[in-house]
């Protein structure tokens, strides 16, 4: 047999060996990416099934070909095609990932929480990649109404990578329809709609519709509050003035009744809300005397959401009048601000508890452990 002849039999075998005929389906691969390309998805899962069988290690073909089934809605044969590509490639968080939201789209929630939480907990992966896991894993439980569970995969999703639109997004839902903290969801909606690629059309939604109607519902909130309509800026902010010298002098009960007037003149106003407030703290023991300090602490909050001293000082005046739901709604809405904050999470974390929530204080409590 002529020598050329011989090693083209052992090319052969060496391809047949490593499960690749001497025809490696380069050519259907191609083929099956300008369809996909195209748009014309079942025609594209025709030619990776093609090249497939011409090569059935091409770790490339499997999983590209897991994608295209998950776009066809067909998570069955995703799931056979990603496991193909894991078994190839036991390392690869894409092959993993593919592998986990194949798990979701057929509704086995159990595989899918185990696969995004493997790879959430893999510290040598990326941690890109580790994030967007724990957005993937947010969602699920998202949908299960574990609602705790989710904004803290959220966050833990944002801290590893900040520039994961999806965990900002998810978080301006959780803020927006769930806990009804519109300042917060329009941060956050803000911060995806900057994050997501250009043309994106979610972030064209975004722009257009879900950031005008979150700024229309927090100014519907200030301008709802009693005495809006007919507030005087220009009377409160000199009684303002008049209380913070009379302060200065350490005559706080005359500063308070200034600060309080000031608040009634200006319900929006954060310096009259936040000073009637502290002084209204300092003094009032009585049930309605607390109920109006912590009325002017809301107005405060709402007038000035991003401060998180007043969401503190408001949260602990609460508990300290045995009040401890109230606190846990203040800081609830002082972690949608400010979730890598430790003091909120340590005054939350004890509300939770005294208000019997022991189950979600637990939650609060492992995630505190990863601040500085």
């Amino acid at each position: 047999m002529p020598l050329e002849k011989k090693l083209f039999y052992v090319a052969c075998a060496a391809a047949v060996l490593v499960g690749c005929t001497p025809d490696d389906g380069s050519a259907e691969l191609e083929k099956a990416r300008a369809a996909r390309a195209a748009g014309d998805l079942k025609g594209a899962e025709i030619s990776y099934a093609a090249s497939i069988g011409k090569c059935h290690t091409n770790f490339e073909a499997h999983l590209e070909r897991a994608l295209v089934n998950l776009e066809l809605g067909e998570p069955a044969a995703a799931m056979k095609s990603a496991t193909a590509a894991c078994e190839l490639d036991p390392a690869s968080a894409e092959a993993r990932l593919v592998a986990a939201s194949a798990a979701y789209q057929g509704r086995d929630y159990a595989t899918a929480a185990r696969l995004y939480t493997a790879i959430a907990d893999d510290v040598d992966l990326p941690a890109s990649v580790r994030s967007q896991a724990l957005s993937s894993r947010a969602v699920m439980e998202l949908a299960d109404n574990s609602f705790d569970l989710a904004r803290l995969s959220l966050v833990r999703a944002m801290r590893l990578d900040r520039r994961n639109y999806a965990a900002w997004y998810h978080l301006g839902y959780l803020s927006r329809d769930t806990y009804r903290f519109s300042a917060a969801a329009l941060e956050q909606f803000e911060m995806c709609s900057r994050l997501m690629p250009p043309g994106d059309p979610r972030a064209q939604k975004i722009v257009r519709d879900v950031i005008p109607a979150l700024r229309d519902a927090v100014t519907h909130l200030a301008a709802s509050r009693p005495g809006a309509s007919s507030r005087n800026p220009a009377a409160a902010a000199k009684l303002i003035d008049e209380g913070l010298v009379l302060l200065k002098t350490n005559k706080k009960t005359q500063a308070k009744e200034k600060f309080v007037q000031a608040y009634k003149a200006d319900p929006l106003s954060y310096p009259a809300a936040w000073n009637a407030a502290r002084l209204l703290a300092e003094t009032e023991t009585s049930p309605a005397g607390v109920d109006r300090a912590l009325a002017a602490f809301r107005a405060a909050i709402d007038a000035k959401p991003s401060s998180s001293s007043t969401y503190l000082t408001a949260a602990r005046y609460a508990l300290k009048n045995r009040q401890p739901r109230t606190a846990v709604k203040i800081l609830s809405r002082a972690f949608a601000h400010d979730p890598e904050s430790a003091p909120i999470v340590d005054l939350y974390v004890a509300a939770l508890t005294q208000a019997g929530e022991a189950k979600t204080a637990a939650l609060y409590k492992a995630y505190r452990k990863e601040l500085p």
